[in-house]
């Protein structure tokens, strides 16, 4: 009797171990953005993958996220971004071609590694923009790869907008 408990330990523990190893080799399922919403950022292996592709770069001129009946720009001064220099970032929402309030309006940035809280208010510019002069660090890694994420509510409606760049490095001379 005890062989039969054993043999039946040992087959459970190879299912387990079976179901353990094929959950970990199986592709997760790619995550679908929020109606209204960008997808998150992907891992960044210092090339474009088709993902970042789908999000609006920013680096060298302006970049549209068309989120339905909102569309969201973001421009950038200057182009490229200096690292660890001043960078005016400017938002507009609009609406067949009329600027829409983001009330609450906020500019985050982040990478795929944390590189510490990097959240700034929009405040009112002209035309219908909202401004935050911005200072990105670059990474010891060498990596120039950030997202920026705008967010805030339109028409009473939260919206999320994501835009990547790519910062030029310090002391570098932008583009005219």
């Amino acid at each position: 009797m005890r062989i039969k408990e054993i043999l039946l330990g040992l087959v459970v523990l190879g299912l387990v171990l079976t179901g353990v190893f094929w959950v970990r080799l199986r592709p997760l399922p790619s995550q679908g953005a929020a109606a209204g919403q960008a997808a998150s950022a992907p891992a960044s292996t210092g090339r474009a993958s088709s993902h970042d592709e789908a999000v609006p770069d920013v680096t060298v001129t302006d970049g549209v996220n068309d989120l339905g009946d909102v569309r969201v720009t973001l421009s950038v001064t200057p182009r490229p971004p200096v690292a660890f220099e001043n960078n005016r970032f400017r938002v507009r929402a609009e609406s067949n071609g009329a600027p829409l309030a983001l009330e609450g309006g906020r500019i985050s940035f982040e990478m795929t590694m944390p590189m510490g809280e990097h959240r700034y208010t929009l405040v009112p510019g002209g035309d219908g923009w909202q401004e935050a002069e911005v200072v990105l660090p670059t990474c010891q890694s060498g990596k120039r790869r950030w997202y920026a994420t705008v967010e805030g509510t339109v028409a009473g409606r939260s919206r999320t907008a994501r835009f990547r760049l790519d910062l030029a490095p310090p002391g570098s001379a932008p583009a005219p």
